[in-house]
C-alpha cells in the first residue's frame, strides 16, 4: 500500500498553489496543516483526480490517478459535501452507493453497517436536515467509506465542530487509520496533534516539514522562550520578536516568542509544542 506523489505543480494564473512536491504515503493518517490559501486544497483535489497536475505524477500501487482502478480505491469527503436535506441518512447512502454502481443488496448491507460506526445506526430513519454539523460530518465520512476505500482523504472534516464532537471524530479516524492511508487536512492544531502518525506542514505551496510530531517540533525547540514585562518593554519585545501569545497581568504581561537567541535576561525558556510551529509559521495569516 503506497501512494506516491512525485513532483507535482498546480498553477492559477500568477500564484502556484502546489510547487513540486513530491510525498511517499503508506497506511497510517498524514495530518496536513497548514493556514487558508497554503495549497491544501488543491493538493488534495489532484489526489483525487478532480483537478489535474501541471507538472508530475500521482501513482497508488502502479496506478495512475486517471484509472478507474485508481478512483476505485479513493473515498473523498470535500470541505463542504454536498447532500440531499429531505434524504433520511439511509437513503442517502444507498443513493450515492447506486451512483457508485454498488448492486442495492450490498449497498443496504453496508449502508447500515457504515451507519452503526460512525455512531449513526439509531438515527439512520432521520433526515439529514435535522442533524447537528458533527452528524453531517459523520455522515460525509460514511459515504466516503461506501467503497471500502484503500485511500481516505478528509478536507477540513473538523471545520465549525464542538470541542465534543471533534473528540468524536478523532477517535473515528484513528480507527479508520489502521486500515488505509488516510489524508487529513486542517488548520486546527489540536486535529493532527493528537491523532497523525505523520504531519505535513504546507505553507505557500511547498511541505516545509513532515515527520512525527517529536520531529516536526524540533524545528523550534529550544527557540521557545516566555518572560513577564512591562507594558512598554512587552511592546518593545512584540516589534523585535515573532510573540505566539501575550497574556495580560497586573502591571504588565506574560509573553511567549520565538527566537534563536534569549530574548531577555529574566526569560526562561519553555517546551515547544506544535501550536508554537504552527503560529511562528503562518503569525502574518
Amino acid at each position: 500500500m503506497e501512494l506516491i506523489l512525485d513532483r507535482i505543480t498546480k498553477q492559477y494564473k500568477n500564484k502556484i498553489a502546489v510547487d513540486r512536491i513530491s510525498l511517499t504515503m503508506q497506511k497510517g493518517i498524514y495530518g496536513l496543516l497548514g493556514a487558508n490559501g497554503a495549497g491544501k486544497t488543491t493538493l488534495m483535489r489532484m489526489i483525487c483526480g478532480i483537478l489535474r497536475p501541471d507538472s508530475g505524477e500521482i501513482f497508488y500501487d502502479g496506478m495512475h490517478v486517471g484509472e478507474e482502478g485508481y478512483r476505485n480505491m479513493l473515498g473523498y469527503l470535500p470541505q463542504e459535501f454536498g447532500y440531499y436535506p429531505e434524504f433520511t441518512a439511509a437513503d442517502f447512502l444507498l443513493y450515492l452507493a447506486a451512483l457508485k454502481g454498488i448492486p442495492r443488496r450490498r449497498a443496504k448491507e453496508k449502508a447500515a453497517g457504515l451507519l452503526e460506526s460512525v455512531g449513526l445506526g439509531s438515527v439512520a430513519s432521520k433526515k439529514v436536515k435535522a442533524f447537528s454539523g458533527g452528524m453531517r460530518q459523520r455522515l460525509g465520512i460514511a459515504q466516503a467509506l461506501l467503497n471500502n476505500p484503500r485511500i481516505l482523504i478528509l478536507d477540513e472534516p473538523t471545520a465549525g465542530l464542538d470541542p465534543k464532537e471533534r473528540v468524536k471524530f478523532r477517535n473515528l479516524i484513528s480507527e479508520l487509520g489502521k486500515e488505509r492511508i488516510v489524508l487529513l487536512s486542517t488548520h486546527i492544531v489540536s486535529d493532527v496533534e493528537h491523532i497523525a502518525d505523520v504531519i505535513l506542514v504546507m505553507k505557500d505551496g511547498a511541505i516545509k516539514h513532515q515527520g512525527s510530531l517529536g520531529q516536526i517540533i524540533q524545528a523550534v525547540e529550544g527557540k521557545v522562550w516566555e518572560c513577564r514585562a512591562d507594558e512598554p518593554l512587552a511592546k518593545a519585545l512584540a516589534e523585535k520578536y515573532p510573540v505566539l501569545n501575550i497574556r495580560k497581568e497586573d502591571g504588565g504581561a506574560c509573553l511567549r516568542m520565538v527566537c534563536p537567541q534569549k530574548p531577555l535576561q529574566s526569560a526562561w525558556n519553555a517546551e515547544a509544542t506544535l501550536e508554537d510551529l504552527y503560529l511562528y509559521y503562518f503569525r502574518e495569516q
